[in-house]
């Protein structure tokens, strides 16, 4: 009976391998994986596909002059065109106004607006969406309750809440205490205000500190345990720390940032590729981050503190909330 026992025991041990077996001998799954690396998320797919669903209607009210109908969105909504749509003040309006110039009166609370040319959003509105072709101006004390995108320049007034998401096909200009989780533009700008940095503290006893002779060699630099990069110090490879990275003003990184912990970029500190934190992220004044035509992407699993005149080419995105200060 022992024996009946240990040899069902090794079948059953053994079993699993058999596959594997047969593939070492004779092997047949040993091409390349073949990865799309060109895959690039379409950081502006909600306008587009907004875009997209008005296109008919836009066409036609464009020939006809002031109209309105319906359309069916994710449900039947009311749509009404005017080449010089007004939305009053302190106005409640339901369905999707449209219009080549949109300017909605401060205090309205509206759905969702499009302009084809201009969209100016006056002070404390709330909206579901906002879209514009052209420029798109947005008061101060605004609340948008999914997503915004506009082609030109896009500018955010002071206490504005953004929603899900926020993107530009050009300049996106924050002002203070803008709350966000996702924005894009080319590039992200935070307003030229006061210059406030992060309070500096002294090095801690476990950090590692990175400096020029750190770099001699040019290739990646891994550090098993927090670091601090030293004030000036020119790193030319990818930078991956095993818990929180200070990197002090005026550092350039040529490579990528990625830090198992918090990331803080003290004062007129410039990173070339992508920064990736599995904690906070704090950008401080002056920090630029990629260049214009290289979108890169700035990302804490925690929240993201972007400081004045701050420019991110392409994605910050802040999975607990961001904010400028």
């Amino acid at each position: 009976m022992l024996f009946v026992s240990v040899a069902l025991f090794v079948i059953v041990l053994t079993l699993p391998a058999i596959p594997g077996f047969f593939e070492i001998a004779r092997p047949r799954d040993d091409g390349r994986l073949f990865i799309p690396e060109r895959y690039v998320r379409d950081a502006r797919w909600f306008g587009r596909t907004f875009r997209e669903k008005l296109y008919s209607f836009v066409e036609a009210a464009r020939r006809a002059g002031p109209s309105q109908g319906e359309m069916h969105m994710r449900m039947q909504e009311d749509v009404r065109w005017a080449p010089d749509l007004r939305i009053p003040p302190a106005e409640r309006q339901r369905g999707i106004g449209v219009g080549n110039t949109v300017t909605v009166g401060h205090g309205a609370g509206i759905r969702d607006v499009y302009g084809l040319e201009r969209l100016v959003v006056e002070r404390d509105v709330v909206a579901r969406t906002l879209t514009s072709d052209g420029t798109m101006a947005v008061a101060e004390s605004v609340r948008i309750l999914r997503w915004i995108d506009a082609d030109g320049e896009l500018t955010v007034g002071d206490g504005t809440d953004l929603g899900v998401s926020a993107a530009g096909g050009a300049r996106v200009v924050l002002g203070r205490r803008v709350r966000f989780e996702r924005v894009w533009g080319s590039p992200i700008a935070s307003g030229a205000g006061e210059h406030v940095a992060f309070p500096r503290r002294s090095p801690g006893r476990s950090e590692t500190i990175v400096d020029s002779s750190s770099t001699r060699d040019g290739g990646p630099i891994i550090v098993n345990r927090p670091a601090r990069v030293s004030a000036g110090t020119h790193i030319s490879g990818h930078l991956k720390v095993h818990g929180a990275l200070h990197i002090e003003p005026g550092v350039h990184v040529e490579g990528n940032v990625i830090a198992r912990g918090d990331i803080t970029l003290a004062e007129g500190a410039t990173i070339a590729g992508h920064v990736f934190a599995e904690g906070d992220v704090l950008l401080g004044p002056g920090t630029r981050v990629a260049r214009a035509g290289v979108a890169k992407t700035v990302y804490g699993t925690g929240k993201v503190l972007v400081a004045s005149d701050v420019e991110v080419f392409g994605w910050v995105i802040a999975e607990s909330g961001g904010r400028t200060t």
